[in-house]
């Protein structure tokens, strides 16, 4: 039960990603008639994963343990929970890193995860300016395995021993510092929007909401990218659902109804289709 309790919102994340009815078929002997009656009517897989999360916690610990068992015995059907259990059984070490002010080091590592679809990785990064930590950079630079000073920026992602089934995306973004924006651009250069040239968001994603729902592919990345800002768990469950990117893409823009979130997911488009963005913001100017 503690367990449950304790990575509901993970736990109902993962199980709502992928074929909700199959962890669900598989916990038939455990629930009664009536608790899986009442699964069975929630519209959507989050939500059906959610009272089944919420069922099982209300039940004794025994039945609890079950539903543990079960999960970790389905855990490949799932790319989320199964990285979650090997996160706790498999030890990983780290090198040791330094990084002085304006400066980066990305060592993330993905192992042992096997039918994920999609797997995003890319970064971006705001360019600094001057030195506002107040760091004395003349002083000596501590000893690590990697060591990245002078704005500059190391990325030692790894990835073994792992099946992935869409899209993998290592991508590097860098920007300019807001105060020191980069130089004009050449007259025969291609034209290259930002979220900056966009006034009215609300009004772009309601005149360019055709194109989008058709152009859009890399739905899934521009979802963990929101989700990572602040997106609710439960809407990116009922996005990532959806059967097609043309779906995904519609749930994603009807969920867009604050300024902030408009702002969000436009960013979240430049960051990830910025071939699109531009195509679009051209064709505005």
């Amino acid at each position: 039960m503690e367990f449950l309790m304790s990575y509901k919102k993970d736990l109902c994340k993962w199980l709502s990603m992928k074929d909700a009815k199959y962890i669900i078929d598989k916990c038939e002997n455990i629930l009664t008639a009536k608790q899986d009656k009442a699964i069975g009517k929630q519209k959507t897989d989050a939500g059906k994963i959610s009272l089944l999360l919420e069922t099982f916690i209300e039940m004794e610990d025994s039945k609890c343990e079950e539903f543990l068992k079960i999960l970790k015995e389905e855990q490949t059907h799932y790319p989320g929970l199964q990285q979650h259990f090997n996160k706790r059984t498999q030890a990983s070490s780290s090198p040791t890193v330094y990084a002085e002010c304006n400066s980066t080091v990305d060592t993330r590592k993905v192992t042992n995860v096997r039918g994920i679809k999609d797997l995003d990785m890319h970064v971006n990064i705001q360019a600094g300016s001057g030195n506002p930590s107040g760091m004395n950079l003349s002083q000596t630079t501590p000893h690590a395995e990697m060591v990245a000073t002078n704005h500059s920026h190391i990325f030692a992602s790894e990835i073994s021993n792992c099946t992935i089934d869409g899209n993998l995306n290592m991508s590097v973004l860098q920007t300019p510092a807001p105060q020191c924006p980069g130089p004009s651009q050449p007259k025969n250069m291609p034209f290259s929007a930002s979220i900056a040239s966009i006034s009215d968001k609300h009004g772009f994603l309601k005149i360019y909401r055709t194109a989008l729902v058709s152009r859009v592919k890399n739905v899934k990345a521009i979802v963990d990218d929101l989700q990572s800002g602040g997106y609710h768990d439960e809407m990116a469950a009922t996005v990532n659902a959806q059967l097609t990117p043309q779906e995904m893409m519609r749930k994603l823009l009807d969920s867009a109804t604050s300024t902030g979130a408009a702002e969000a997911l436009i960013q979240a488009l430049f960051n990830h289709q910025k071939d699109v963005m531009d195509d679009l913001n051209a064709e505005k100017a």
